[in-house]
């Protein structure tokens, strides 16, 4: 590949690697560097990363890195969150309602009912999203695909599943009891709505409710990525040819023509004087022609990274400390004769107690350094992932996501024996692009 396509895909897959810190573990002897190399490292790793791709979900199984900022509960084993994004749609939804549906349908009433009315249906419309979502997940998790959480965010709900289907059947069932939950859900609202004809605003709210299910259950089935449809056809694709990869990279292709399709008409509707709709239809093809190439990105990852184990990739021995050591001993006796940027610490009986990273403690005020030990500034063990020597990098990966970027400890029969980062994970794929990659004789 030239330069210009690996620069293009290092920028794409940049994503893949932790935002906060891709220190590589060969950091320069001086913490007041950091700094700089971390700037320089992050380039290298990303450049290390480029190389042809294609897939489902990226390392967070999702094509989708949407993170909760509010944890709302958990049902059936599983958390359910909110992203910041959701309060965009929930006030236009509820804005929608309140002021171009209900004072249409149902004259005469009051603005504060109308409003009160549209909240409530605000709320029942994210409740049939979290039943979208739900029928993803519990299905997914009845074929061994182990679900984390469920996201509410600006474009509807993701599910972060640990993995990924084992046959093609299995992920057509996962894709399409999403589309068929919404038009399910459709008839239980549509006959809510028969019954309450006597009650014009409950009528009303829940006719709105069956035209959404079923907006969503159609849109869901357009055959692009990220949403069910393209899901669908990857498996129908996969099934047909026999190779996951191949099925993933056709449908991708399909799911770009509809997005730039769906571009193309928000265009049209700009130059007709629809502004709003004309920015949003745009908007949506924007992205999933974004979502295209993450899956891409993602799959590709994947298929190299397919039974690689966590031992190809680890680093070892590890190198522990004692958490009652200061900062500034570390800094001035451990980390100049070392060339690791992460030390997981042990209390004196040896039981391991946290992680501390080089970065976290150069941050430190200079003035605190002396009087803090490594146990207050650490992360807690239990927040640290952990693998052993034998899990495959890609299993790791989709199980871990965004968390790698805590590095993760590797444990072979209860005993510490190493740990990987960002920047191993790195090394390995560009040794294996450049295994695939390389010419025969």
């Amino acid at each position: 590949m030239d330069a210009p396509d690996g620069e293009r895909n290092a920028r794409r897959l940049e994503r893949f690697l932790p935002r906060d810190d891709v220190l590589v573990d060969a950091v320069e002897q001086r913490p007041v560097q950091v700094e700089k190399h971390r700037r320089a490292v992050r380039v290298d790793v990303c450049r290390g990363l480029a190389g042809p791709g294609r897939g489902p979900h990226s390392l967070t199984v999702d094509s989708l890195h949407v993170t909760p900022s509010i944890r709302l509960g958990r049902l059936f084993g599983i958390e359910i969150g909110a992203n910041w994004s959701l309060v965009f749609i929930f006030a236009l939804v509820t804005w929608t309602v309140a002021t171009a549906v209900l004072p249409i349908d149902v004259p005469g009433q009051g603005p504060l009912v109308y409003w009160l009315t549209a909240v409530i249906g605000a709320v029942l419309f994210y409740v049939c999203l979290l039943a979208h979502e739900f029928s993803h997940a519990l299905v997914a998790r009845s074929h061994g695909v182990k679900v984390e959480g469920i996201t509410l965010w600006l474009f509807g709900g993701v599910s972060k599943l640990e993995g990924e289907p084992t046959s093609a059947r299995s992920e057509a069932l996962i894709a399409g009891v999403g589309p068929l939950t919404s038009f399910v859900v459709a008839a239980l609202a549509f006959g809510i709505a028969l019954a309450t004809q006597g009650t014009a605003l409950v009528s009303v709210l829940f006719s709105w409710l069956t035209f959404v299910n079923l907006a969503l259950g159609l849109f869901n089935l357009v055959p692009a990525f990220p949403l069910d449809g393209g899901r669908l056809l990857s498996s129908l694709l996969w099934w047909r040819s026999g190779n996951r990869q191949r099925g993933v990279h056709n449908a991708v292709r399909v799911g770009r023509v509809f997005a730039y399709l769906m571009i193309a008409a928000g265009v049209l509707e700009l130059f007709f004087g629809q502004v709003a709709n004309g920015l949003w239809i745009a908007f949506i093809g924007w992205f999933l022609l974004s979502a295209a190439a993450s899956e891409e990105a993602g799959s590709n990852i994947r298929a190299l990274l397919r039974s690689v184990p966590v031992s190809a990739a680890m680093r070892s021995p590890v190198v522990t400390l004692p958490d009652w050591v200061t900062v500034e001993q570390f800094l001035e006796s451990v980390a100049p004769n070392h060339s690791f940027t992460t030390y997981p610490i042990h209390e004196p009986s040896g039981k391991l107690t946290g992680v501390v990273r080089l970065s976290d403690l150069v941050r430190l005020p200079a003035a605190d350094r002396a009087t803090k030990h490594l146990i207050d500034v650490a992360r807690p063990i239990a927040d640290v992932p952990v693998t052993n020597p034998r899990e495959d990098l890609s299993a790791l990966i989709q199980r871990i996501g965004a968390g790698l970027e805590q590095r993760v400890l590797v444990f072979d029969n209860g005993a510490l024996v190493g740990i990987v980062s960002p920047a191993d994970v790195a090394r390995v794929l560009t040794l294996r692009q450049s295994l695939t990659a390389a010419p025969k004789a």
